[in-house]
């Protein structure tokens, strides 16, 4: 037997309305992969300027000129570095210091 016009008609239909929702999930899907993508390298690009910094005040804290040898002093000049660097620890140091977050 034959497929009815109608019939045709109303498949292509729901094929359509398929095809848009999958076109606009896709479209999504893109979106958010892109914006993921972005995040991640803003992520490694922050975590490299903090691996900098820290390995920096490693090896200045072992040199004997180095004021830093008060721990609380150390702390507080890499802190700073790596605030100046735009490395932003205070959801970490927050935890680590009891906030419940």
């Amino acid at each position: 037997m034959r497929t009815s016009r109608r019939e045709l008609e109303a498949r292509n239909e729901r094929l359509t309305a398929r095809n848009e929702r999958l076109d606009g999930a896709i479209d999504e899907a893109v979106r958010n992969e892109r914006a993921t993508a972005n995040q991640l390298l803003r992520i490694a690009g922050e975590l490299s300027t903090a691996k900098d910094v820290i390995a920096s005040h490693i090896v200045a804290a072992g040199h004997p000129s180095t004021v830093l040898h008060d721990p609380k002093a150390f702390a507080e000049s890499l802190r700073q570095a790596l605030t100046d660097a735009g490395v932003d620890l205070r959801i970490e140091l927050a935890r680590l210091e009891g906030a419940d977050l």
